[in-house]
């Protein structure tokens, strides 16, 4: 299972200087993002952990935090087509433990739901940073398919890539892989709408994510 696309050129980095309005600041050079891998700069990896974390809840307790809190980023890429950022990905890990799982020793299906989530946002939000624009929204859909239980001790790799955003709608898939068996276990679209985005009503000058945004 490959995390690249060999048909697209990779963007060095894009602006470190751009922080997208309506989110807490960035965390400074204290939160350590060398061991994450990807293309993308230091700031812009500093900024998406601090987005992830925030909708997670990792700062304050809310629904699965503590399972939100275990997923750990490992690569973040951002890829150009014809000289303009056109596509991301992010790839998180995280262990099924047994509060993840169901009676059967597997991982429950509304927990693979909400892992899906905020990770398959999290390729959304790096593109559109990529892009100068918003890339948080509203989920609008969620589509998942489960191929085969993953059993408790799984790690797991969880693989998001963004498939569309323009104007209001955004729309990412994920995928999630055994680590060390490679086998697919979870698989989901999720389209998201963000409220404030070209065509609302909502001010120009106003905040540009709605209190129940996603990631």
């Amino acid at each position: 299972m490959s995390t690249t696309n060999s048909n697209q050129n990779k963007l060095p980095s894009h602006s470190p200087s751009l922080v997208l309005p309506s989110f807490p600041p960035i965390p400074g050079p204290s939160l350590d993002v060398t061991g994450i891998r990807g293309n993308v700069s230091d700031q812009s990896k500093r900024l998406a952990l601090n987005i992830f974390s925030h909708f997670i809840g990792a700062k304050e307790q809310s629904f699965g935090a503590e399972v939100g809190q275990r997923l750990k980023l490992v690569e973040m890429n951002v890829w150009v087509r014809n000289g303009k950022a056109s596509q991301a990905q992010t790839v998180f890990e995280i262990t099924v433990q047994k509060d993840m799982c169901n009676i059967f020793g597997t991982l429950h299906g509304a927990c693979a739901t909400y892992i899906v989530d905020p990770c398959s946002v999290s390729a959304l939000v790096v593109l559109g940073a990529a892009m100068g624009i918003d890339g948080t929204g509203v989920s609008q859909s969620m589509n998942l398919i489960w191929h085969q239980p993953a059993q408790m001790g799984t790690k797991l790799r969880v693989v998001s890539t963004s498939v569309y955003i323009e104007g209001r709608i955004r729309t990412s898939r994920c995928e999630l892989w055994g680590v060390n068996d490679d086998k697919l276990y979870v698989s989901a679209v999720h389209s998201t709408v963000n409220p404030n985005g070209p065509g609302s009503r909502t001010s120009a000058g106003g905040s540009r994510m709605a209190a129940g945004s996603k990631l």
